[in-house]
């Protein structure tokens, strides 16, 4: 799961959603040392998401229709693709807009970045004024967000992302994708039964 995923599956508590956040920005190590039980509980979590979406029949299932040239990222690739189905039926799934839980979202990382690394302030404030978590629910979306992501990789993994082929998939393989998302969302909200935390 991509961003927006791992958001809306955060109990609605800030310092849990920011939490849940981190580990896709910092190595272990660095998050380990946030000291504050909201974000470890948010930590856990996003480790509880990983590894359910990870081995899920409908995931790999997934992971062996890419192309053989987007395997070597299917892990970057996929989640960004679970972050699309979910983007494009938000509201039916979550009950409420999208545009209103992402400006939710965007409040409460604001009210407690300063208990994140320096660094996150920078990622926030791009996320924000870039609109990243509305920029989901296209093709043309999606591939805008794989070549973010590949600013972020070191120049050899930036050759195993390749973000106008993974749009061209996601148009091709969109219904069956579709479906390996259904599967994959109604398990994970069955598996993540995490009480709210301040």
């Amino acid at each position: 799961m991509n961003w927006l995923a791992h958001f809306a599956l955060s109990p609605p508590v800030a310092t849990v959603r920011l939490g849940n956040w981190l580990p896709d920005l910092f190595a272990p190590s660095v998050v380990a040392g946030v000291p504050n039980p909201g974000i470890q509980l948010g930590v856990r979590l996003h480790g509880v998401i990983d590894r359910v979406t990870d081995r899920h029949p409908a995931v790999l299932g997934a992971r062996e229709r890419l192309p053989r040239e987007l395997r070597r990222a299917a892990g970057i690739v996929l989640d960004v693709y679970w972050d699309h189905f979910l983007s494009r039926e938000f509201e039916s799934r979550m009950g409420r807009p999208l545009l209103g839980f992402v400006e939710e979202v965007l409040i409460d990382l604001e009210q407690v970045i300063d208990l994140a690394p320096p660094e996150t302030r920078e990622v926030l404030a791009r996320m924000r004024d870039e609109a990243w978590l509305l920029s989901y629910q296209t093709p043309e979306g999606i591939e805008l967000t794989l070549e973010r992501i590949t600013r972020r990789l070191s120049p050899a993994a930036r050759r195993y992302l390749l973000p106008a082929r993974a749009r061209e998939h996601l148009v091709q393989d969109q219904w069956r994708l579709q479906g390996d998302f259904d599967a994959l969302w109604r398990d994970l909200n069955e598996s993540l039964q995490v009480p709210p935390t301040r």
